[in-house]
C-alpha cells in the first residue's frame, strides 16, 4: 500500500476542465441541497423554538426510516446492469424503464401504507393529531423522492452529470421557496406541506427528463427484457446497504428523539450541518468515480487505473478536509450563534467534532461506489452494518450516561469521529483486495 501511495503522489495531477465543470455543477447542487434546507431549519427554529422544530425533524426522520425500509434503491442496479444489458442485447433502455417504473410503484405503495398506519396509531393514542399530520406530510414528501435515485442514474449513464447538477440546484431552490413560504404563512404544518409539494413537482420533472435523455442515448424501450443474471442478488445487497446507511443517519435522529426528546434532536440536527456541507463536496466525487470505475472494469483495463484514480481522490480530499477544519476552527461558534441565536453558540464544539468526522470519512468517499462498481456489494454491506451498529451504540451509551442533551451530543460526536477513523483505515487497507477481486485477470 505504501508503494501504491507513493506512485499516486508522483502521478497526481489536477482534474481536467470538463471534470471540474461537472464537479462544480454537482457540488453546487449538493451545497444547495444542504444549505437551503439548513436556512429553512434556521427559520423554523427561530420562529417555533427547539421543542416544535424538534418534533418536525423527528417526523421527517421517522418518514425517512420508513422509506429506507421499503425502498429497494434501484439506482445502483441501473448504473451497473443497464450498460451490461445494452452491450449484450441493445435493450438497456428497456431495462432502465422497467427499473424506474418499479421505483415509482414501490414509492406509491409505501406512501399509501404509511398513511394508512397513521389513523391506527392515532386511535391507539401513540401520536397526537398535530404530530400525525406532520408525519403524513413528511411521508408524502419522502414518497415522492423514491424514484429520484434511479432517475439520477440516467444522467450518469448518459454522461450528463453536469446537467443533473443544474437540475438538482433548481429543484432545491423550488423546494426551499415552497417550504419557507409555507412556514411564514401557516407555521410548521405548511412548512412540511411546502416540502411535500416541492418533492412532488421535482419527481415529475426528474422522471420526464431522465427517461428522455436515456432514450435519446440508448434508443427507445421497444421490447421487454429479462433481468440480467446476478441483478437480483446485487440489488438486495445494495438496497440493504443503502437502508443501513440511511438508518445510521435518520435513525440517529429517531433514537435521539426517544432518548433525549426534541432538544437533543435539534442539537444534533444543528451540529451536524457543517459535516453535511462537507459531505456534499465529497459526494460529487464519488458520483463521478462510479461510472468511470465501471467503464474501466468492463473494458478489462485492469486494476492499476482504478487504484490510481482512487488514491488521487483520497489525497485530494485529505487536503480538502485539512483545509476545511483549519478554516472552520475559529469561526464555528460565532457562525452558529449568528444563525440560530446566542443560546445555540455552545453547540459549535459538537459541530466541529462532527465536521472532523465528516472530513475523515470523506477521504474514502469512494468506498460507497468502488465495491458496487466492481460487483462486490457484500463488502459495502458488511461495513455499513458494522458502522451503523457502532454509531447507534455510541448514541445509546451517550444518551444513557450523559447528564444533559448537550453532553450527550458531545459524547456522540467524539464517538462518531472514532468510528470514522477506524472506517477510513479499513477501506484504505481493503483497496487492493477489492480491486483484485473485481479485476481478477489483471493480477
Amino acid at each position: 500500500m505504501a508503494s501504491t501511495l507513493g506512485r499516486a503522489v508522483h502521478r497526481i495531477r489536477p482534474p481536467g476542465r470538463r471534470q471540474l465543470r461537472t464537479f462544480a455543477s454537482l457540488t453546487a447542487a449538493g451545497l444547495g441541497e444542504a444549505v437551503l434546507p439548513t436556512l429553512s431549519l434556521i427559520a423554523l427554529v427561530r420562529l417555533t423554538g427547539s421543542e416544535t422544530s424538534g418534533q418536525v425533524v423527528f417526523a421527517q426522520s421517522v418518514a425517512a426510516v420508513w422509506f429506507l425500509l421499503c425502498d429497494p434503491c434501484l439506482e445502483n442496479a441501473a448504473q451497473r446492469f443497464v450498460p451490461i444489458e445494452q452491450q449484450r442485447s441493445g435493450r438497456g433502455s428497456s431495462l432502465f424503464m422497467r427499473l424506474i417504473h418499479w421505483d415509482v410503484a414501490i414509492g406509491v405503495a409505501a406512501t399509501g401504507a404509511g398513511l394508512l398506519a397513521l389513523p391506527a396509531a392515532r386511535l391507539l393514542g401513540s401520536v397526537s393529531d398535530e404530530f400525525a399530520l406532520m408525519l403524513a406530510l413528511a411521508i408524502v414528501a419522502r414518497g415522492a423522492m423514491a424514484s429520484y435515485g434511479t432517475a439520477g442514474a440516467a444522467f450518469a449513464l448518459t454522461d450528463r452529470l453536469r446537467a443533473l447538477g443544474v437540475l438538482r440546484t433548481r429543484c432545491a431552490v423550488l423546494s426551499f421557496g415552497l417550504s419557507l413560504g409555507g412556514l411564514f404563512l401557516g407555521g410548521p404544518l405548511l412548512y412540511l406541506a411546502g416540502q411535500a409539494a416541492g418533492a412532488l413537482v421535482m419527481a415529475v420533472v426528474f422522471y420526464l427528463l431522465a427517461t428522455r435523455v436515456l432514450v435519446a442515448e440508448l434508443g427507445p424501450a421497444v421490447a421487454r427484457v429479462r433481468l440480467p443474471p446476478g441483478m437480483v442478488a446485487f440489488t438486495v445487497k445494495t438496497s440493504v446497504g443503502t437502508s443501513v446507511a440511511g438508518i445510521s443517519d435518520s435513525g440517529i435522529l429517531t433514537l435521539a428523539g426517544l432518548l433525549g426528546g426534541p432538544t437533543l434532536v435539534t442539537i444534533l440536527k444543528i451540529a451536524s450541518a457543517p459535516g453535511r456541507f462537507y459531505a456534499n463536496l465529497a459526494i460529487p466525487v464519488a458520483a463521478m468515480l462510479y461510472p468511470r470505475i465501471i467503464r474501466t472494469a468492463t473494458a478489462g483495463a485492469g486494476r492499476a487505473p482504478i487504484i490510481r484514480d482512487v488514491m488521487r481522490t483520497t489525497l485530494l480530499l485529505a487536503a480538502a478536509g485539512a483545509a476545511t477544519i483549519t478554516v472552520a476552527l475559529p469561526v464555528t461558534d460565532a457562525v452558529i450563534g449568528m444563525a440560530y441565536g446566542p443560546g445555540y453558540a455552545h453547540i459549535g464544539v459538537v459541530a466541529l467534532v462532527l465536521l472532523g468526522a465528516a472530513c475523515v470519512k470523506g477521504t474514502v468517499c469512494w468506498s460507497n461506489v468502488l465495491p458496487l462498481a466492481l460487483g462486490r456489494p457484500g463488502w459495502r454491506l458488511a461495513y455499513l452494518l458494522a458502522e451503523g451498529v457502532m454509531l447507534l451504540g455510541v448514541l445509546l451509551v451517550a444518551g444513557r450516561t450523559a447528564s444533559s442533551p448537550f453532553q450527550a451530543s458531545l459524547c456522540f460526536g467524539w464517538g462518531t469521529l472514532a468510528v470514522a477513523v477506524l472506517g477510513t483505515g479499513f477501506w484504505i487497507a481493503s483497496l487492493r483486495p477489492i480491486a483484485d477481486l473485481g479485476c481478477p485477470d489483471s493480477r
